[in-house]
Parts: C-alpha cells; sequence; structure tokens
C-alpha cells in the first residue's frame, strides 16, 4: 500500500511525582481525545527526494515527539491529543497527501488547532488543502517561516518539497495570500524571486530580521488583517546550521533562534486581537539521520509547544 494510517502510540518521559501534582512534562498530558488541541505526523521522504535533499524527514514525527515529549507543561496547560501518522511509503507523495489533506478536513470540526508534525515541505500542500476544504470561501492567510520561497513549479518528477506554494496557487490564484519570512537570496534562484513578485507574495529577508527581530511584525499583522483565517508553516531549516543541523538543506547564515519564537508569538497575539482564527500549523523539513545530538528536534520541539499551548 503506498499509504499506511499509523494509529497512535503511546507517549513516555520522565516522570517527577515526588515534586507534587504539577511535575507535569507534555507526556503526561498526551493522548487525550476532550480536548481543543491535536497532533498529526506526516512521515515522508518522497518531496525531498524528488526534490533532490538529503532524506530522513520520514523520521521526523517519531523523533519530534521523542523530544517534546520530555518537556515541562506550561501552567495550566490542557490535554491534546495525537491522531497518530500518515505514513508515505516509496514515492507515492500524492496519496499521502491527498490522505492528509483528507484527515485535516475532517477532524478541523473537533479541534481548535492542529499541530501537523512532517515530512519535508511537500507537507503544507496538503496541510493547506485540507483547511480549505474544512473553510470553504474562507481567504487563508498563509505564513511561511523559510529560508526558500518553495515556489518551483513541478517538473518532471511532479511535486516536491520545493513546489508546495506554487501548488496552493494553482488551486484558487485570486486568493492565494503568502508572506515568505526568513528568505536567503543565495538559496533562491532569481526566477523564483521573479515569480515571488509577479504573484505578490510578501518576502522578508534573513539578513532583515538578524538585524532586527521586529523587522516582520507589520507584514505579519498585515497579512493576518486581511485574512479568515491564518495558517503558519514553519521549515525548521530557517534557523542556523547550529541550532537546526538536521534539515535537508542546512542554512549557513540562518535566522536566529529567539527571533522564530518571537515571529510565532506575535503570529498569535495578533490572531487574539483580530480575533482572526488560527486552526493549522506545521513544522517540517526535520531530518533526525543528520541531527548530531537530537539539537534539531529539540529546537523544533520547542516551538511545537510554543504552538500547542500559547
Amino acid at each position: 500500500m503506498p499509504v499506511n494510517i499509523i494509529p497512535p502510540q503511546p507517549w513516555n518521559g520522565r516522570s517527577d511525582p515526588e515534586d507534587g501534582a504539577n511535575a507535569l512534562r507534555l507526556h503526561h498530558l498526551a493522548g487525550r481525545a476532550d480536548t481543543s488541541r491535536a497532533v498529526i505526523g506526516f512521515a515522508s521522504d518522497a518531496g525531498v527526494a524528488r526534490n533532490k535533499g538529503r532524506i530522513g524527514a520520514h523520521e521526523g514525527p517519531s523523533a519530534l515527539r521523542k523530544a517534546m515529549a520530555g518537556l515541562a507543561a506550561p501552567a495550566n496547560a490542557t490535554h491534546f491529543a495525537d491522531l497518530g501518522d500518515i505514513e508515505v511509503q516509496g514515492d507515492d507523495l500524492e496519496a499521502g497527501q491527498a490522505a492528509l489533506s483528507a484527515a485535516l478536513r475532517d477532524r478541523l470540526s473537533e479541534f481548535e488547532r492542529i499541530i501537523v508534525l512532517g515530512g519535508g515541505h511537500e507537507t503544507a500542500f496538503a496541510s493547506y488543502s485540507g483547511l480549505a476544504q474544512a473553510f470553504p470561501n474562507k481567504r487563508i492567510g498563509i505564513i511561511n517561516l523559510d529560508a526558500h520561497l518553495d515556489l518551483r513549479l513541478p517538473g518532471a518528477n511532479g511535486p516536491s518539497s520545493g513546489t508546495p506554494f506554487a501548488q496552493i496557487r494553482a488551486l484558487d490564484p485570486e486568493k492565494f495570500d503568502y508572506l515568505c519570512i526568513g528568505v536567503a537570496e543565495e538559496s533562491n534562484t532569481q526566477a523564483l524571486m521573479d515569480r515571488a513578485r509577479e504573484w505578490n507574495a510578501g518576502i522578508v529577508p534573513d539578513h532583515a530580521l538578524i538585524a532586527d527581530k521586529h523587522a516582520a511584525d507589520d507584514a505579519v499583522s498585515a497579512i493576518i488583517g486581511r485574512s479568515d483565517l491564518v495558517y503558519l508553516t514553519i521549515d525548521i531549516d530557517v534557523l542556523p546550521h547550529y541550532q537546526a543541523p538536521g534539515v535537508s538543506a542546512p542554512a549557513a547564515r540562518g535566522v536566529p533562534f529567539e527571533t522564530i519564537e518571537h515571529l510565532v508569538s506575535a503570529v498569535l497575539a495578533e490572531c487574539r486581537k483580530t480575533a482572526t482564527p488560527f486552526p493549522l500549523a506545521d513544522i517540517v523539513e526535520l531530518s533526525p539521520p543528520h541531527d548530531m545530538q537530537g539539537v534539531t528536534a529539540k529546537s523544533a520541539a520547542l516551538l511545537a509547544r510554543q504552538l500547542l499551548f500559547l
């Protein structure tokens, strides 16, 4: 079978019962169905392989859960559900994307927010498609924290981890509203930069964010202000190589982790301020076989915790 549906597995981690009832870690909160937040995994190497990158993202969801499990729970944190994994076997990426899209379409009515644990950035096309099906006729603002625009046109090998936002635009060009934050000039050809301008995509370069962590704040406020829903996608390769070595394409420069944390907080705060729903986010490109000492998984886990509980 090209797609395998893997049921949720038990979360495990350190326990400190001697410290009382509030000595909770995320593994103590995982697995409940009667809650407003959930995670789902997309185990796929197909998009990265088609994009000629370093494979390993298939193992990302499992490694990210493991890194999340031992993190201390925030004050007053509630339980969250685990919806299991959709596993792409071999090269049948399209079947995997269709399965994730359908799962999100069906489950977004049950949860206030779902966090997708990728997978390569091919995850984004499935994430957006499921959100658009769950909320038809809504204007969705796409915020991508990423060194790469991922606006390539599908080639002979078909869609890949480099094509998701071109695919999303093709669904409905008039509704396409895309902001990419952390763009590295050296990692995007002139053809991609020209396409971004032609399609009115917003771009905030990595240099601007290194100089000022607030450089994207106005752009974030603007896209949220004109959107009915917000979809946030985080490609962990936006971070510097020393904070995210375990990705398909490590960044020589990257955007500092504290700036990425600020941007996630800014998106969440602006959505609360404007009462704009934020039902879906994903974290992608974690590649455990290349992740020395689990540093990348730990970085991604902190962002996942932020998205789950804030």
